[in-house]
């Protein structure tokens, strides 16, 4: 079975072009660039999109940038002080 996208999810229209570089995603209100991501772009609606690969290595990437991050927050001795001192 190929993972290949042929025709617009929006328009259904067949003019695509499959391009791979960073893919913008906005979580939580901030913007982030996905790097090296493969995706689709029509070109009469616009629309972009992901097959069922890159979207798995989209979700990949942002689930390790959660735990990065919560990593960060936990071992931050700077973070911890300075709460502590707003709540005094």
């Amino acid at each position: 079975m190929s993972n290949s996208i042929t025709h617009c999810i929006s328009c259904g229209s067949d003019k695509l072009e499959k391009k791979r570089r960073g893919f913008p995603v906005t979580v939580h209100g901030t913007a982030l660039k996905v790097p090296n991501i493969e995706f689709y772009t029509c070109s009469r609606c616009g629309e972009t999109f992901l097959d069922l690969d890159n979207e798995t290595k989209l979700d990949l990437y942002l689930k390790r940038r959660r735990t990065s991050a919560k990593s960060k927050r936990a071992i931050n001795p700077r973070r911890a002080h300075a709460r502590r001192a707003s709540a005094d």
